[in-house]
């Protein structure tokens, strides 16, 4: 533990810094009440009592803040129902407090090591966020379907299963939404959220306590190889008169010399930068305003848009035009990825679609918006990001990249380019020498020409002798 004052380290059996020699009485009590709390929290954890043991936790931090024991376990339960950034989060918080803090390094790089989870975590979430949307805007079946593909993605994500059993609740499937409930009532037995779900449905939750709270389920499962230690509980000291005397004099002390001669200076400081951060709230304000007002028109219109197109969709029902459901679903995913920046994913799952094909009018505005893009422009986006991949050695990503943008702009010569030194270095000569030799022909005023003629030359082959 360091001094508030100095942040130097000192000993916890001692009154006073030894260095500034500050006391450190009531500081001592602070990081005690954290430890206590954090005790707490971990014997919480330990029974799937998760909601518990957050809120012990994140009380623990707020009068300690650098209790790194209790970030780090907050982090675990955090990924243990589901929330992979909430946790992230702390885990990070906690390094940078804590630059030799082991544990929270090998709770991030067990995360961020594997790509393909965190992909599909982030899909996960993307998706939960469209079911909540779709649920305020009414289109229930449309959420319940995303949310179960949620579900089936991260079985750990406590809110996606509370969301999907109000869901059910809402449409009358009450059975459906107590199996939900039930499901993640075993990961966190005292969740207020689930124990409110199943009295509203007539469960007996205190029935089903005892048995999320057995002996078989007295276990944290966070991580297998992680030890979450405990620290010194809190004890109360025996009071002494002379401490206390000493602090009311340094009270005095330091009162006098800050109304005399540091308050000055600091209220004109501070007065100052108040004065600069209202100037500048007040201009970034007034930008803001006007963004936002024309953002809520667009959001607004978009809106109107897909529930049309969701409207549509529920007519189709069951009957036996599938190809054609599918066909919305198809424009509804490149729209929803349409609105979150992904111009280019989007514009290319739609490219071939045609608009006579289409009987909504909102499917054929969203249809018309995304392919309103600029090919040429979204085809150099996405070669960017196959160059990046092929440089990295990530040579399966690179292919696709690559041949969606030839998919988006077929006269693209930098992919077609890179396209053969794909294969070039994954020692496909007959395929590298096709693409080498259509950016010769087809572009030899083009800066690639000649960097293709160099790498037919690698391959033996010397076109000014054919």
């Amino acid at each position: 533990m360091n001094c508030p004052v100095c942040t130097r380290p000192v000993d916890m059996g001692k009154d006073r810094c030894n260095h500034c020699g500050v006391s450190i009485q009531v500081y001592k009590k602070i990081v005690r009440i954290s430890n206590t709390l954090y005790n707490s929290g971990l014997e919480k954890a330990k029974i799937r009592d998760l909601s518990g043991a957050i809120s012990d936790l994140e009380l623990s931090l707020r009068y300690y803040k650098y209790n790194t024991d209790a970030r780090n376990l907050l982090g675990l339960i955090y990924y243990e129902m589901g929330e992979t950034v909430t946790a992230l989060a702390q885990w990070i918080r906690s390094k940078n407090f804590d630059k030799n803090n082991d544990m929270a390094d090998y709770y991030i790089n067990s995360v961020q090591s594997n790509r393909a989870k965190l992909d599909e975590i982030n899909h996960s979430i993307k998706k939960y966020n469209t079911a909540l949307e779709l649920a305020r805007q009414g289109s229930e079946d449309l959420a319940i379907i995303q949310l179960k593909k949620v579900v089936s993605q991260n079985r750990k994500f406590i809110k996606a299963h509370q969301l999907l059993a109000l869901l059910y609740i809402s449409t009358g499937q009450n059975e459906l939404a107590i199996k939900c409930l039930k499901k993640i009532r075993s990961a966190d037995i005292n969740n207020t959220t689930t124990l409110r779900y199943l009295n509203e449905l007539g469960v007996c939750v205190a029935a089903s306590y005892g048995v999320a709270a057995s002996a078989d389920r007295k276990v944290f499962h966070g991580d297998a190889n992680v030890k979450v230690k405990p620290v010194g509980s809190y004890k109360p000291e025996t009071a002494r008169a002379f401490p206390f005397i000493n602090v009311i004099i340094g009270i005095i002390i330091g009162l006098f010399v800050g109304i005399v001669l540091i308050m000055p200076t600091i209220s004109g400081r501070l007065n100052k930068e108040k004065n600069s951060e209202v100037t500048d709230y007040g201009e970034r304000l007034a930008s803001q305003e006007s963004t936002i007002s024309s953002l809520q028109y667009e959001n607004d219109n978009l809106k109107n848009q897909i529930s049309e197109l969701e409207n549509t969709i529920k007519e189709l029902g069951e009957d036996d035009s599938l190809s054609l459901a599918e066909l919305y679903d198809k424009i509804l995913s490149a729209y929803i990825d349409y609105n979150e920046g992904s111009k280019s994913k989007a514009l290319a799952a739609v490219m071939d679609i045609d608009e006579s094909s289409l009987e909504s009018e909102a499917a054929k505005k969203i249809l018309k918006k995304i392919q309103s893009e600029d090919a040429n422009t979204a085809s150099a986006e996405v070669f960017e990001q196959g160059r990046v991949a092929y440089n990295s050695g990530r040579y399966e990503e690179a292919l696709t990249y690559l041949t969606e943008a030839l998919n988006l702009n077929k006269d693209n010569y930098d992919a077609i380019y890179f396209m053969g030194r794909l294969y070039h270095k994954q020692g496909d000569k007959e395929k590298a020498e096709q693409y080498y030799r259509q950016v010769i022909d087809n572009y030899p005023d083009s800066p690639r020409a000649s960097e293709a003629e160099s790498r037919l030359s690698e391959l033996g082959i010397d076109i000014n002798n054919e």
